[in-house]
């Protein structure tokens, strides 16, 4: 189950050791330009999720399969050299999809630094029919911006990589199952915003009604106060609710002026401060961010310095001083 996962590092020296470094990919790497070969493949998975980085220094032709049964998505970094996918030049920074159970090839002319993810298509096509309200045609893939600019590749390389560094640098903070759930959720979610009108096998739900909005937000709040001390996201609301991403957005947006995303951060953050305000002797802001489903930390820090008026260390240092409770 997704539940499990598992984190490696391999630093290598041959190209035929490192082609078969990343687990269930079926690889084949031909080393074009002279000289010693080094590389590094950094691997994440989660369930259904698998998310890496991959490093080589010298010029590369790669060809074989991916993980079988998966959607890939992968975004070569800045400092990526000119490289070519399937016959297409690829630009610094520019995402390209990965065909499931198709044969891909990719040429690199110099040192290459990619990350990519992938994800379970059966899995996905259920979280998008279950969170999304949309029905993926069976063949969907995600689609690649024309370049490097596009906002969605920037993040999608900044949550792959800061994921990656909390796995590397605090690998205890995974054995908390809301930090798993939320980045297998943050994973869908990114290959999701991937998804083109014409990828789209069904048409976009009706807007409810006014009573319609008025219901699902009535039934919203009553299912947070029933689970006020769990780290509640997105996807589980609508799955508790059963309704879609959209007509929960719709009917918050409607009805509370405010989004289902912000309301439902507010209680995580209210919820990480009681837990710190108890401020056990063997209490620390990672692992309590982890419980309550924040994986990225300096963002985290941000936000609840804005709600709070201080950081959680701060909040933390001043309840085990004595200095009190609350401001």
């Amino acid at each position: 189950m997704w539940r499990q996962y598992t984190h490696v590092i391999h630093d290598t020296r041959d190209v035929n050791e490192h082609a078969a470094s990343l687990s269930m990919w079926d690889q084949q790497y031909e080393q074009l330009s002279a000289g010693p070969f080094q590389g590094r493949v950094e691997e994440l998975r989660i369930g259904p999720a698998q998310l890496f980085r991959e490093q080589t220094q010298q010029a590369v032709w790669q060809h074989g399969l991916s993980r079988p049964g998966t959607v890939a998505l992968a975004v070569p970094l800045e400092m990526a050299s000119e490289s070519w996918y399937c016959g297409q030049r690829l630009t610094p920074g520019q995402g390209f999809s990965v065909q499931a159970d198709a044969e891909f090839e990719l040429v690199t002319h110099g040192p290459f630094d990619v990350v990519a993810l992938d994800v379970d298509q059966n899995f996905l096509v259920d979280y998008a029919r279950r969170v999304e309200g949309v029905t993926l045609a069976s063949d969907w893939q995600p689609s690649a911006a024309p370049g490097g600019t596009d906002a969605r590749q920037a993040a999608l390389r900044e949550m792959l990589l800061t994921t990656l560094k909390t796995a590397r640098e605090m690998p205890t903070l995974l054995s908390h199952e809301p930090m798993r759930r939320a980045l297998v959720h943050a994973v869908c979610d990114a290959l999701l915003a991937h998804l083109s009108e014409a990828q789209d096998a069904s048409p976009p739900p009706a807007r409810p009604t006014h009573s319609g909005r008025r219901q699902v937000v009535q039934d919203a709040q009553a299912y947070m106060r029933q689970h006020i001390d769990e780290p509640i996201g997105v996807p589980e609301l609508c799955e508790a609710l059963n309704v879609s991403r959209r007509t929960l957005q719709y009917s918050f947006q409607d009805v509370l002026q405010l989004s289902p995303v912000t309301c439902l951060r507010v209680l995580r953050l209210n919820g990480l401060r009681r837990e710190l305000l108890r401020g056990g002797r063997h209490t620390n802001v990672a692992d309590c961010a982890a419980q309550w489903g924040f994986w990225h930390l300096p963002r985290l820090a941000a936000e609840y310095r804005t709600l709070c008026g201080e950081l959680p260390s701060q909040t933390l240092h001043r309840v085990r001083d004595g200095a009190g409770t609350a401001h």
